[in-house]
């Protein structure tokens, strides 16, 4: 049986007229219905209808206006008010709506029947007939507790879901969570609501569950240190009543002197030791130019009583560190991309009742720290953290008076917010560090005199220049984009292969092979497969273990040479299990006749004669599968 229901409820989707009482009008040539009140309801030869009623009840106007019709009107007992109205030349479902609507009734039809409820009535036998029903919604992208969040204000409040498929934080794969079952599928969310609540909810999924845009970054750090020492320096000594093969050090004569060493008359004897026999040596020493220190030009001669030493340096080392760290990451999730070296330490925890000491590391070099930000008009919002350091080693007395080393880092590092479109380059600068050390020694008064004072003194200078600048550079990543790097990549990979097989020495297994196999795929290229099968045996008698010549020279000859060789007895089982598996599938699937009992000894032989030979397997010695069960 087929049903309407009309109501202006905009939640079922039904149209809710109200009825007002009406009375019909009687016209010439048309049935009508009349009350001892005066109220007609007039159904004319086109079955329009024509009503004039005057506070009549409502009741009586739908029943006036059912017999009229030939409707079949059935009222619930809570419809109930006074109806005044005039229509003319409308339709009977016109009336009927606009006297329910105007006092805030309604009514279903069902077949042959109109029943007229209240609006509260229609909304519970509404929600009553309303059955819900479950649908999955598949995540790709969108995480399983996000969409639950989102989809629940869209449920009913006899809506319910359900969730599976979160991932837990981090990759490394952990031993003690080994045994516990987990969801292997996709993030999944099932709801069971109402037909309409859940394609509101495909609507919002569909929006949402979007593939996320990536971000590549290029960055290009450079590091420049560039260390200038220069000096200048000049020694000397004069000594007197003395010889300057009497001192290890000439430059020492005067310490030599205090200190009653080497000095005549005080040879080394195990009578006196080192006492002074006869101290009537003098020794005027300058140490003032430094000159045992490094230098890039030393001078010195020894004349008699005299020393003199220069020193002269002009050093100077350029350091210059160049990374260029390239690294992909979804929209606003961190990245980072470290090149350098990890430095471990001892770290100690000391209570009243242990000592306790663990590894630590400390994480050295070239470091770029990124989370991006992608807009709807292209732009990328960028947070930057890069940085590079480098760890010294420093002894430390440690718990119990040992020793250990202690690492300090230096670093040098900008973390910033920027904003920038897409493609273009930011320069990360201004991390520039300069020392200067004068070191100026000199006699008192000697150094001071003009040219000659240069005898008596020594300078040395050194700076220290660093500058650090980083170029960031990000890129909104596409589909295509992608392809282009991956074939770049695996041609940068053919390459490096080819340029380190090349560097080989020339008599190498490696090398020859390769050469015989460039040769091999030549020759097939042009057609000559005689020298292409010599150059491929040439090459597997170097190195056998060449998958793909192997295949090239099974396309050349069209034969297989690989078989399978010491199969294990498993193996051997199985095959013959299988094949015998296979031929019983064969012989039920075949239906036999019957036979005639008098004919048997001929269809037997028959069968005999026709029958496929079986084949046998080789025996192989101890080997189970030969024992037929």
């Amino acid at each position: 049986m087929r049903s309407t229901i009309r109501s202006n409820h905009r939640k079922t989707g039904l149209a809710i007229v109200a009825l007002a009482a009406a009375a019909l009008v009687a016209t010439p040539s048309a049935s009508h219905a009349q009350e001892d009140s005066g109220q007609e309801v007039v159904v004319d030869d086109f079955g329009t209808v024509d009503i004039s009623v005057q506070d009549t009840d409502l009741a009586q106007v739908l029943q006036m206006l059912s017999l009229q019709s030939r409707k079949n009107i059935i009222t619930s007992k809570r419809v109930s008010a006074r109806v005044t109205a005039n229509l003319y030349d409308v339709t009977f479902k016109e009336a009927l709506d606009a006297i329910l609507h105007v006092n805030g009734y309604g009514y279903i039809e069902q077949g042959n029947f109109i029943y007229v409820y209240t609006l509260e009535e229609i909304a519970e036998l509404e929600k009553a007939a309303r059955t819900t029903e479950s649908r999955r919604f598949t995540l790709e992208y969108l995480s399983a507790g996000d969409a639950a969040e989102f989809v629940e204000p869209l449920l009913s409040d006899r809506g319910k879901m359900s969730h599976v498929g979160s991932v837990e934080k981090g990759f490394k794969p952990d031993q003690t969570a080994a045994g516990e079952d987990s969801w292997a599928y996709g993030a999944m969310l099932v709801v069971n609501d109402y037909p309409e609540n859940l394609d509101a909810i495909d609507d919002l999924l569909g929006d949402l569950d979007t593939p996320p845009q990536q971000v590549v970054v290029e960055s290009t750090v450079v590091s420049t240190v560039v260390n200038e020492d220069n000096a200048f320096g000049v020694d000397f000594s004069v000594i007197g009543n003395s010889d300057f093969v009497d001192y290890l050090n000439p430059l020492a004569a005067a310490n030599n002197l205090i200190q009653g060493n080497n000095t005549p008359g005080a040879r080394a004897t195990p009578d006196n030791g080192f006492v002074p026999l006869d101290n009537r040596a003098n020794a005027v020493s300058s140490t003032v130019g430094n000159t045992a220190g490094s230098g890039g030009l030393k001078v010195g001669f020894i004349d008699g009583d005299i020393s003199v030493f220069l020193r002269v340096l002009d050093e100077v080392t350029d350091t210059t560190v160049l990374a260029r760290p390239r690294v992909m990451a979804l929209n606003r999730q961190r990245a980072q991309v470290l090149v350098g070296d990890r430095i471990a330490y001892l770290s100690t925890t000391q209570t009243e009742t242990s000592t306790t000491q663990t590894v630590q590391f400390l994480d050295t070099g070239i470091r770029l720290a990124f989370r991006p930000f992608i807009s709807s008009d292209g732009s990328i919002r960028m947070e930057l953290s890069p940085s590079i350091s480098e760890a010294k080693l420093r002894s430390s007395t440690g718990v119990r008076g040992l020793g250990q080393e202690i690492p300090d880092e230096r670093t040098s590092e900008i973390t910033t917010n920027v904003r920038m479109r897409d493609g273009q380059t930011l320069v990360l600068g201004g991390l520039f560090q300069e020392d200067t050390t004068v070191s100026r020694n000199q006699v008192p008064w000697l150094g001071d005199i003009p040219v000659l004072g240069a005898a008596f003194s020594g300078q040395t200078d050194k700076i220290v220049r660093r500058e650090i600048m980083f170029l960031i550079t990000p890129t909104i990543v596409h589909d295509k984009l992608v392809e282009a790097w991956s074939a770049e990549a695996e041609e940068f990979v053919d390459a490096v292969r080819v340029g380190s097989r090349a560097g080989l020495l020339p008599f190498s297994r490696e090398l020859m092979s390769g050469n015989h196999n460039q040769d091999a795929f030549s020759a097939f290229e042009s057609g000559d497969y005689e020298s292409a099968m010599f150059h491929i045996n040439n090459s597997l008698r170097l190195n056998p273990n060449q998958p793909e010549i192997i295949r090239l020279r099974e396309q050349i000859s069209g034969e297989s040479s690989r078989r399978q060789l010491g199969r294990s007895m498993m193996d051997q089982i199985l095959e013959l299990e299988l094949a015998r598996a296979i031929e019983s599938a064969e012989r039920k699937s075949v239906p036999t006749p019957e036979r005639d009992p008098m004919l048997a000894d001929e269809s037997d032989s028959f069968e005999a004669q026709t029958a496929e030979p079986v084949l046998v397997s080789e025996p192989v010695a101890g080997d189970p599968a030969d024992i037929d069960p």
